[in-house]
């Protein structure tokens, strides 16, 4: 179903554009929705000319199936992951040998107070960790700040198979730790664009 919107001006309702965008709700979370998460993501930064792709991989599990997605396109792909002695050896060296940058959280100076962390988590842990990941990606300074980007983590390791895999996918844009901590406009406020996945 299409959503009409309006734009109200001096008493006078203007029709503005009609937005119609699917969201996938899977029904369980975790690594089992990794590929789709990912097919779903790519398809979207292509559908919208996003030029980056952050995703969160903690072992490289993760990094190595987006790799094998992104042959496909021309999407750079920044990984961020939460330290080094994690990750595999094996997913480090094919990024390492494609160009893309690996960042570690435990390796880039930045804040996200708990109390956020808990409010995003309402939404699902993946959801969390995409927020974490676009900033960890601006504070390393791997992506430009304030241009559209797919965020893409998973609900991780708790009560799942090792590797949590990924099972959401956001359209974000990027901001350091000061301005994503504040209020600042209201423009600036709607940094979360869309959601393309997530667990229910």
């Amino acid at each position: 179903m299409a959503i009409q919107l309006f734009y109200i001006r001096s008493g006078l309702a203007v029709d503005v554009l009609d937005l119609e965008r699917r969201i996938v709700y899977f029904e369980n979370a975790g690594r089992v929705n990794t590929e789709r998460t990912l097919r779903l993501a790519v398809e979207r930064a292509q559908e919208l000319g996003i030029k980056n792709m952050v995703v969160a991989s903690t072992h490289g599990y993760t990094a190595g199936k987006v790799l094998e997605i992104l042959s496909e396109t021309n999407l750079r792909l920044v990984v961020v992951g939460i330290s080094r002695e994690s990750f595999s050896k094996d997913a480090l060296r094919a990024l390492e040998d494609r160009e893309f940058p690996l960042l570690f959280s435990d390796e880039v100076e930045y804040t996200h107070p708990q109390l956020m962390k808990n409010a995003f988590r309402k939404l699902s842990e993946g959801v969390k960790v995409c927020m974490d990941i676009c900033v960890v990606a601006a504070e390393g300074g791997v992506i430009p700040e304030g241009d559209e980007v797919v965020a893409v983590a998973g609900t991780g390791q708790s009560g799942f198979e090792p590797g949590g895999g990924a099972d959401t996918a956001l359209v974000m844009i990027p901001r350091k730790s000061r301005e994503f901590n504040t209020l600042p406009g209201k423009e600036k406020r709607r940094d979360l664009k869309e959601i393309i996945c997530k667990p229910r």
